[in-house]
């Protein structure tokens, strides 16, 4: 018997596959791998996707060999050499705006192009062949995207103002405290587009919160908390 784990990211991959494909075959060949993947067994498989023993172990063996664009590729190349002269657009547009799903891509592809319409597995051999992955977008900070002023400003408070206090406090002159506070709250949801790189997505707040205030003597290497 074939045996196959999937990631958690694997089986996101798979499901949003299995909802947009509109290739019935196609459709079929990411079920039969994501029920797998949940831990059906083969007899049950074969009787939720209607596709015979001998099959669906084909599938299994060409998605363990070569991973969902073998399984798709089924043993024939597709062509795409017609939109070689595109490229250089392509690219800069998704770089620019990059699509969540294969059938995006595809008017995309078909806006931008002399009327190029390719088909679900086609556009998913493309997009890989430029450069794109499906990757789960990611959140960052807004202060990590302060600007050089800003950053020039912390380096000067740093050397001018919390150097001589610290070196105060190793004297026992004062007490310094590092004082911050964390509010948990419900985060952004997460999804998944095809990019150059991964997306970051700024997070959203939530109303509901769990307040810890925290206080640690860089000199004593104290930690007082209150929650």
């Amino acid at each position: 018997m074939i045996s196959i784990e999937l990631t958690q990211e694997a089986l996101d991959i798979l499901y949003n596959y299995i909802m947009t494909c509109t290739n019935e075959r196609d459709r079929k060949k990411g079920l039969v791998i994501y029920l797998k993947g949940m831990g059906l067994s083969h007899i049950d498989i074969a009787a939720i996707v209607r596709v015979d023993q001998e099959t669906m172990t084909n599938y299994l063996k060409q998605y363990a060999q070569n991973g969902l664009e073998g399984l798709l590729e089924d043993n024939y190349r597709i062509r795409t050499e017609q939109l070689e002269p595109y490229i250089p657009k392509l690219k800069k547009i998704f770089e620019e705006n990059p699509p969540n799903t294969v059938n995006y891509a595809i008017e995309i592809i078909f806006d931008n192009t002399d009327g190029i319409r390719l088909k679900h597995s086609a556009c998913r051999y493309f997009l890989k062949r430029i450069g794109l992955k499906f990757r789960r977008t990611g959140l960052v900070p807004g202060k990590a995207l302060d600007d050089e002023k800003q950053r020039e400003e912390q380096q000067k408070f740093h050397e001018n103002k919390l150097q001589p206090v610290l070196e105060e406090a190793k004297e026992g002159e004062r007490t310094v405290l590092f004082v911050d506070a964390t509010h948990l709250v419900r985060g952004a949801f997460l999804g998944l587009v095809w990019c150059f790189i991964r997306v970051l997505l700024p997070s959203s707040g939530g109303r509901k919160r769990y307040n810890v205030l925290g206080a640690f003597n860089p000199i004593t290497h104290e930690v007082i908390t209150e929650t």
